[in-house]
């Protein structure tokens, strides 16, 4: 679920990001302390979700939502309750009072999780069918430690097999699209819950030391909790 923080003050952005960062599924595209510049954002970057705070210079929160033609999903956080009538009013997911634990924040995502994909709605598979060398293997999702490319194949590196597999990174990404997973580099796409530890450009997934570009660096360590910079 791609999201955005729009809060203008550090110490909130802050508690926001390490929060996000402790879920793999939430992608954290970027902080605004605005609603000017969030909006530039969201004219060409789609969002699912927006935590939204309704205390912004010059634009209220619930002011710029009201300016949204197709809003996404929003979560608003206030230090001021008298504000929760006008949140919910606009088919807010949820309203969170300053200053908010991490079981309430978990709360909030859990219902936005719950409004996206409703329970009638089709899930995320839990195997996927992979052609290899003429058979056809039932893969599943959580045994997959990572994808790497290899030529005009891409290597599927399992926990009990490896596969060679046609077609290309991208169409992988596609594939685990919504899943734990990330690229790490423009050869490699992992399982965000298969690494066991980052060390300066390299993580260690079981026996396997995988490169991480620089581009991708810090995105890897916000997924994966982390506060290091």
């Amino acid at each position: 679920m791609n999201c955005i923080i729009i809060e203008d003050e550090p110490a909130a952005q802050s508690i926001l990001e390490h929060y996000i960062s402790k879920y793999p599924d939430l992608r954290r595209l970027g902080t605004f302390a605005d609603a000017f510049s969030a909006q530039a954002f969201l004219d060409s970057n789609p969002v699912d979700l927006i935590f939204l705070d309704i205390n912004l210079p010059e634009m209220s929160g619930v002011s710029f939502l009201r300016s949204l033609v197709h809003p996404p999903l929003v979560i608003f956080t206030t230090a001021y309750p008298q504000y929760a009538v006008d949140g919910f009013d606009l088919e807010a997911v949820d309203f969170l009072l300053k200053p908010f634990s991490f079981e309430r924040f978990s709360k909030a995502v859990n219902k936005a999780r719950e409004k996206q994909n409703p329970r009638n709605q089709p899930v995320a598979p839990a195997k996927l069918s992979v052609k290899s060398d003429k058979r056809i293997y039932q893969v599943a999702v959580d045994d997959i430690l990572f994808v790497e490319t290899c030529g005009d194949y891409v290597m599927l590196y399992c926990t009990s097999k490896k596969l060679v597999v046609h077609g290309t990174l991208k169409s992988w990404e596609e594939k685990l699209k919504g899943l734990p997973f990330m690229k790490i580099h423009r050869t490699a796409i992992v399982n965000l819950q298969k690494i066991d530890h980052l060390e300066g450009n390299l993580i260690g997934v079981g026996e396997h030391r995988l490169p991480v570009s620089e581009q991708y660096r810090d995105q890897l360590m916000e997924r994966m909790g982390s506060n290091e910079r």
